[in-house]
């Protein structure tokens, strides 16, 4: 059987009516939660091809330490990715991946689930497959990634073939933007109800920034624990509160918190 890309449809605003920018809270009382892709880095034609740059890693690096290390990635890539994408800016930060399927916190270690004989297989079939329909493979810790960006006429292949080799293996395929994956369960809703219980986050507010459809599960999580989604795209039906335009205006808006805080020091950042 194949899962929807969530269990409960995004919530929010019918038609797709905009959404205003999100405040500035108060750094004491929140913690934030941030999708990689398309919402701290911009888009790339392939996975390995975005950018990270220094700016980046220290603003996090501020930022977790105006929250007292209340920051967090929650994203599709696997931990060990996004280690190599950060490099020495991973250091200190609690990261969800795999959609929630691992993590890594001060408190917790890695906790990381075992890869099944069904995602083996389904693994080598999706190779196989991407590689007869010119889409780009990507492999993950827990699931497989089919790339369109660079075919968008190959949409349909890429969404039919990911359902079918998912259904055959019984795992689930989640469309994303430009992409369709498979891959074992886990969402980043469940991921930041979990980190929440970590007694730096516990009894603040979680404030969800993401992109992307797979981010509407922790858009509803941020919700339904009294705090807020912020959407980083043009306006659609979501179940954010907030949204900003992209990623150079979530980092603005990081810069104006890090300045409410006290922190004058990116506004050297490019």
């Amino acid at each position: 059987m194949i899962a929807s890309p969530s269990p409960n449809p995004p919530r929010g605003v019918p038609g797709g009516r905009d959404l205003s920018a999100p405040p500035l809270p108060d750094p004491a009382t929140v913690s934030l939660f941030f999708d990689f892709d398309g919402t701290l880095v911009e888009l790339a034609p392939t996975p390995d091809a975005i950018i990270v740059d220094d700016a980046l890693g220290m603003r996090l690096a501020r930022l977790s330490e105006a929250t007292g290390g209340r920051v967090a990635i929650v994203t599709g890539r696997s931990i060990a990715q996004i280690d190599r994408l950060m490099g020495r800016h991973a250091e200190g930060l609690a990261i969800a991946g795999s959609h929630g399927a691992e993590r890594r916190t001060p408190a917790e270690g890695h906790v990381l689930p075992a890869r099944t004989p069904e995602l083996e297989a389904a693994t080598e079939a999706l190779r196989t497959f991407a590689e007869a329909e010119r889409l780009v493979f990507e492999a993950k810790t827990l699931g497989v990634s089919l790339h369109y960006r660079t075919v968008p006429e190959r949409e349909a292949v890429a969404r039919e073939g990911a359902a079918r080799i998912a259904g055959a293996y019984g795992l689930s395929a989640h469309p994303g933007k430009m992409m369709v994956e498979v891959r074992l369960p886990g969402d980043k809703g469940a991921a930041v109800h979990a980190m929440m219980q970590d007694p730096a986050m516990a009894g603040t507010k979680p404030w969800f920034f993401g992109d992307d459809v797979t981010d509407e599960d922790g858009f509803a999580a941020a919700a339904a624990l009294s705090g807020a989604g912020v959407l980083i795209d043009p306006p659609r039906d979501t179940a954010a509160t907030y949204r900003l335009d992209d990623v150079a205006a979530l980092r603005g808006w990081i810069d104006a918190l890090l300045a409410r805080s006290g922190d004058r020091a990116t506004e050297r950042l490019a």
